[in-house]
């Protein structure tokens, strides 16, 4: 299992295990929102708020994946 280094919006280095993310997707000019398999109180999945566009995010979470 090989973790992957983000930093999200408070430029805090935060580690995510690509097996658990269900969706990347775009919130707005360079940060995107990892959305993980694990729901919060109200049933909705967790999320993360990163910088770097949605594609870069797959990118660097497939690759992981990969090895």
């Amino acid at each position: 299992m090989a973790f992957v280094g983000f930093r999200n919006t408070h430029n805090h280095t935060i580690y995510v295990n690509p097996a658990q993310v269900l969706y990347v997707s775009t919130y707005e000019e360079d940060v995107s929102i990892i959305a993980y398999a694990v729901s919060d109180a109200a049933g909705k999945p967790v999320v993360s708020y990163v910088r770097g566009s949605a594609d870069i995010i797959q990118h660097k979470l497939g690759t992981a994946g990969a090895k």
